[in-house]
């Protein structure tokens, strides 16, 4: 076998072999970047799936479920396409789906949902924030416009708002049980200011007005109260006189004796 055989096949195998490697190297580039981005994918699917579950029933509006659903079907429908023999992927998917449709068959506006509980209303303002957040990330890549992105954050707006009254209430309904109605008047009075910066489409008119009466109500019994207080003092002080009054009967008996 002639030297110049021998050097073509050691220049094929070397091609070979550096071929192989690339190849490989690729592929597992290729399988990390799939990896990687099917994480991501899990994690968002996460945190919509926690947005749907963790706020209360009926307390989202229709326009905000069906864009988290939406959002979550898109989710499930890539990570079906990057692992087609998932049936997991499939499955979410196809149950997100039916949920979506369930939504958008729902009236367009709720009556409110009041939330009585403190640490249920903190974790519902940290979801808010975050469907906030979530929303602006939409509008910067162009997925929605920001006429709707407007929309969204308006709604939001409402619902943190809604959580803020929420959270007075409870303030006030402490307050009037430890019996501290300045305290009490002090936190309706909050409310009512908040309320009235948000009245625009009177939804918060009754509630309002039931807050002012509770206000002229306590005032009314704090006035009520003060006075009485004035009297049992000014009474007090005048038993206080008449017991430190000089004894002048002894001076009295003295001159007839």
């Amino acid at each position: 076998m002639s030297t110049a055989v021998i050097v073509g096949f050691v220049t094929i195998g070397l091609f070979v072999l550096v071929t192989f490697a690339v190849t490989m190297q690729t592929i597992e580039k290729n399988n990390k970047e799939r990896r990687r981005r099917e994480s991501a994918l899990n994690s968002r699917a996460r945190n919509f799936q926690y947005m749907l579950d963790g706020f209360p029933q009926n307390f989202l509006n229709r326009d905000l479920q069906v864009l988290v659903c939406k959002s979550l079907v898109e989710v499930y429908t890539q990570l079906s396409q990057l692992d087609p023999k998932n049936k997991i992927y499939s499955g979410h998917q196809l149950r997100i789906q039916q949920q979506l449709e369930q939504y958008k068959t729902k009236p367009a506006r709720s009556n409110p949902v009041t939330l009585i509980d403190s640490a249920q209303i903190k974790d519902i303002q940290k979801l808010l924030t975050s469907l906030h957040t979530f929303i602006a990330k939409l509008m910067e890549s162009k997925r929605i416009n920001t006429k709707e992105a407007k929309i969204y954050s308006q709604q939001i707006h409402k619902l943190m708002v809604q959580t803020t009254t929420d959270s007075l209430a409870q303030a006030i309904n402490q307050a009037l049980q430890s019996g501290k109605s300045r305290l009490a008047i002090h936190y309706l009075q909050m409310s009512v200011d908040k309320m009235q910066k948000e009245n625009g489409d009177g939804l918060y008119t009754d509630r309002i007005s039931n807050y002012q009466q509770r206000i002229a109500e306590l005032d009314s019994d704090l006035e009520s109260s003060d006075a009485n207080a004035k009297q049992r003092r000014a009474d007090a002080d005048a038993e206080w006189d008449e017991i430190n009054k000089p004894d002048d009967a002894w001076k009295k008996k003295a001159l007839y004796d």
